[in-house]
């Protein structure tokens, strides 16, 4: 039972923190949550931050300031309606800022006529020689740090003098205070932003913020609402309201914003509404925007992705966004690049909507240049993520051949065919083979050449020596380049090589071995016919060993005869 009381409290406690049914605005800096319909109807100071829930809609037809940081958002399924009310920064921080080279500033008079002194006071101190100013029909003179003070004297009558400008650094000239002193008389002109001005734009720090989330809804009728930053998610209506010093309208990608008969007078930068694609404007004939050089809407591309196949593609872009600029750019290891922020397309101030020209003027790869330069497909960029495929060449090594040998002497050369088709762009590529150990093998060239046409089969020719015996085969592949490394299957088929046909690879005789059997051969034959004939003559010795009687008188008379025939010659 204690626990069950507990809980109760917590939950009373809870419920008290939220202040539900609340009828006024908070106005010392605390937060409470709408969740049933209510209205605020006498004039009020909202200090603090509001939360309208899902179911609960908060009406505000009364005058209400706006303490600085202070917030009111509008949760999915919440609204606020807005009716007949000013809502306003309690602290208004304005200017008139200069947003072109020259401009005009007319200022109300009472037409008493006599001396007339106007003082202008500068957001941001200027430089010497920055700004000229003066008098429409009077010399330009310079001005410069915080001030600038302009007199002349005028006829009774007169309830209007105009001022001319005319600046080099323009961007930082900003107005914020404008005093007049006519007939010893002073008066300021309470807001600046209602005087009639050419060349310049309102501009301020918006100080408290509306945010409209997703699901929730605003609808604004018959009123003004100034310093604000509005964010619109949700679904916002502006039907005869007027908007000054604020923040570009922000509705990312899934607001819906309508205006009818409206005035947005006063845009912070340069457009009054700023989205992503996806979200929708429309912009009636009867609202007007805050001119100028500031466009009524933009659409806004973040992050555009483009991908290619491969790191390092050079991918030239031109026209694009809002400045019609151009760059180069590099995909990254995974292939991409994500554009920056930028406008796609926008309605002027005139009404008049345009859109960006992008398209890629060339995609070019060249870290495999062994092979070629490679490109891709040219054309518009769009807004979507965009993924660039490059023309690269498809390689299939189709067969090697060995021409009309089964076998060589070990050191010989052999003359090989390989057929290369190649299904993609052209290229340049280089075959090497290995042996069926998957060594190296010696061709000439060493590196096989190849001019692999588009779409074409080339076949090539080269040698092949073998310094080792026995059965023996090639492979041959490409050679990869080192760009194309972890990306094969972007380049080659599945049929990446071809074996050849075995060769039987025969050592040869060494001569030098054949000359020594020979030799040997010699030698022992020698050797037996010596042995066989010293044989045969001992035997011959011992059959007779004295020469006959009549032998040896033959020989002397032999030899008698031919001493005679000798001596007769000489005589």
């Amino acid at each position: 039972m204690r626990s069950r009381n507990s809980m109760i409290c917590v939950l009373i406690l809870l419920l008290m923190s939220v202040s539900p049914g609340l009828a006024d605005a908070p106005t010392d800096g605390s937060t409470i949550a709408i969740t049933s319909d209510e209205s605020w109807s006498s004039s009020s100071t909202l200090n603090g931050n509001v939360t309208i829930a899902s179911g609960a809609t908060l009406t505000i037809d009364s005058n209400t300031d706006i303490a600085t940081s202070s917030s009111i958002t509008v949760l999915n399924g919440g609204g606020l309606v807005i009716d007949s009310s000013t809502i306003n920064a309690q602290e208004q921080m304005d200017w008139l800022a200069m947003d072109d080279i020259s401009a005009q500033i007319k200022i109300p008079l009472q037409g008493t006529g006599g001396d007339v002194s106007i003082k202008f006071t500068f957001k941001d101190a200027l430089v010497e020689n920055n700004l000229e100013a003066g008098f429409t029909g009077s010399e330009l003179t310079s001005q410069s740090g915080e001030e600038a003070q302009f007199t002349t004297n005028l006829a009774q009558g007169e309830t209007e003098v105009s001022i001319n400008l005319s600046a080099a650094g323009w961007l930082g000239v900003k107005i914020t205070e404008v005093d007049i002193v006519e007939s010893g008389t002073g008066s300021s002109v309470g807001d600046i932003r209602s005087l009639e001005y050419t060349g310049l734009k309102a501009g301020a720090v918006a100080t408290w913020s509306l945010n409209v989330m997703e699901g929730g809804s605003l609808l604004s009728s018959q009123s003004s609402i100034s310093g604000v930053n509005l964010v619109c998610f949700g679904t916002c209506t502006l039907n005869q309201t007027t908007m000054q010093s604020f923040e570009p309208i922000d509705l990312s990608d899934s607001g819906i914003i309508t205006l009818i008969d409206s005035n947005l007078n006063g845009s912070i930068t340069d457009e009054d509404i700023r989205s992503l694609p996806g979200a929708e404007v429309n912009w009636d004939e009867t609202t007007n925007g805050s001119g100028g050089n500031t466009d009524r809407w933009i659409i806004e591309r973040n992050g555009q992705k483009i991908t290619s196949s491969l790191p390092g593609v050079l991918i030239q872009l031109v026209e694009l966004g809002y400045w019609n600029e151009s760059k180069t750019v590099t995909t990254d290891s995974n292939g991409m690049y994500t554009l920056p922020s930028r406008i796609i397309q926008w309605m002027d101030s005139a009404g008049e909507v345009h859109n960006e020209s992008a398209r890629i003027e060339n995609i070019s790869f060249n870290r495999a240049s062994a092979w070629g330069d490679f490109t891709g497909p040219l054309g518009l960029l769009g807004s979507e993520d965009i993924n660039l495929p490059l023309n690269l060449p498809m390689i299939s090594v189709m067969s090697v051949e060995i021409d009309d040998e089964s076998d060589a002497n070990v050191g010989d050369s052999v003359s090989a065919t390989a057929t290369v088709k190649n299904d993609g762009a052209a290229a340049t590529i280089a075959l090497t083979c290995t042996d069926s150990s998957g060594v190296d093998v010696s061709t000439l060239p060493m590196f096989i050449s190849v001019e692999a046409g588009a779409q074409s089969t080339t076949t090539v020719q080269f040698t092949w020596v073998q310094y080792s015996s026995g059965e023996e085969s090639i492979t041959c592949s490409p050679l990869i380049p080192e760009a194309f490394e972890g990306f094969e299957n972007l380049v080659l088929t599945e049929q990446s090589s071809a074996n050849s046909s075995s060769m039987k690879w025969i050592a040869p005789v060494d001569s030098g071995a054949n000359m020594a059997i020979w030799l040997m051969v010699a030698v022992i034959v020698g050797i037996g016919a010596l042995l066989t004939f010293t044989k045969k003559g001992g035997e011959v010795e011992e059959v007779s060993t004295e020469p006959s009687t009549e032998t040896e008188v033959a020989e002397d008379s032999d030899a008698e005869e031919s001493e005679g025939e000798n001596e007769e010659d000489d005589d």
